[in-house]
């Protein structure tokens, strides 16, 4: 019970520390540091009593295997990629494409086609091409559709999101098969449920992390690029001057000049609020593209497979 007590405070503080961060301005709140501080005891107290324990709810010596190590590592980046991907593409569609949340909703259903198209794929050629090559295709091709997803802009069709999501989805759901397959084909018949419920695990702290630090990430780099781009609406700049020149004109017409020219600011400032926060979504995107290529590069860290020794746990 003790053991199942340490991880039980270990996560929930993680889990509050990862939801409220951003609300409370991460450890500029004392209720985060706290968080922080007690997630910190109570997993250090959670691993020192599983490895001296004589019957411990984990086995966290299981992990001494290379590969079951490294599949834990890669578990936890896709289930922060996954999520990350999951929480930003909606709320991007509706932000600043101004869709409803059903249409952000069937605009997300090409995702599920992918990854349901991916499963039915990798089940089949999973026997015949190497578990590090497929999880180094899958990585790619995520990663891909987040590049893609990078370059976009306010003025992008729906048409234009549909390949990128589609190619995420078969990304993400092809990694699990042969992640898995990797992590726990070394392993024996008794050590399958327990290494099961690390892995799993793993996801889903993996998922938790990704949605905080995208969140923040996107959130922090709004607030940056406006800074950096209100340097730019100054008198002395001459593009910003011509623009302002032809909102006015247009507005002068309806509105006669003195309120033409107030609102006009209120027009480029509404300009630069949106480009700022398109440029903190394409940081979001970019920055899981980093993270695919780490997925990638462990995939090389896997040591070959000769013969598995027990089922691989579903997902």
């Amino acid at each position: 019970y003790l053991g199942f007590g340490l991880l039980g405070i270990w996560l929930a503080s993680l889990q509050i520390m990862l939801d409220k961060g951003q609300e409370l301005d991460w450890f500029g709140s004392k209720m985060i540091v706290w968080c922080a501080v007690i997630a910190t005891a109570g997993f250090i107290a959670f691993i020192v009593r599983e490895l001296v324990t004589v019957h411990p709810i984990v086995d966290l010596r299981i992990l001494k295997n290379r590969n079951f190590a490294i599949g834990n590592v890669l578990m936890l980046l896709i289930g922060a990629l996954l999520y990350a991907t999951i929480a930003i593409l909606p709320l991007f569609m509706q932000n600043l494409l101004h869709y409803t949340a059903l249409a952000a909703g069937m605009a997300m259903t090409p995702f599920g086609i992918g990854a349901f198209t991916a499963t039915i794929i990798v089940g089949r050629i999973a026997g015949h091409i190497s578990n590090r090559v497929l999880i180094i295709i899958s990585c790619l091709l995520f990663g891909y559709s987040s590049f893609a997803l990078g370059n976009i802009n306010l003025q992008v069709a729906p048409a234009n999101l549909l390949w990128p999501i589609i190619i995420s989805g078969v990304g993400a759901s092809s990694m699990y098969v042969p992640v898995a397959t990797s992590a726990m084909g070394t392993l024996s018949q008794e050590q399958m449920g327990n290494a099961a419920g690390i892995f799993n695990l793993m996801r889903n702290i993996g998922g938790s992390i990704g949605i905080a630090a995208i969140t923040t990430l996107v959130t922090r780099q709004a607030q940056a690029s406006q800074a950096n781009l209100v340097w730019h609406m100054s008198k002395f700049n001459f593009n910003f001057q011509q623009q302002l020149a032809h909102i006015q004109t247009a507005l002068a017409s309806t509105t006669g000049n003195w309120a033409a020219a107030k609102k006009s600011l209120a027009v480029l400032y509404n300009i630069l609020q949106q480009q700022s926060s398109l440029l903190s979504y394409v940081y979001g995107f970019r920055f899981c593209v980093l993270v695919c290529l780490v997925c990638a590069a462990l995939a090389f860290l896997f040591k070959k497979i000769n013969k598995p020794t027990g089922p691989v746990a579903a997902h």
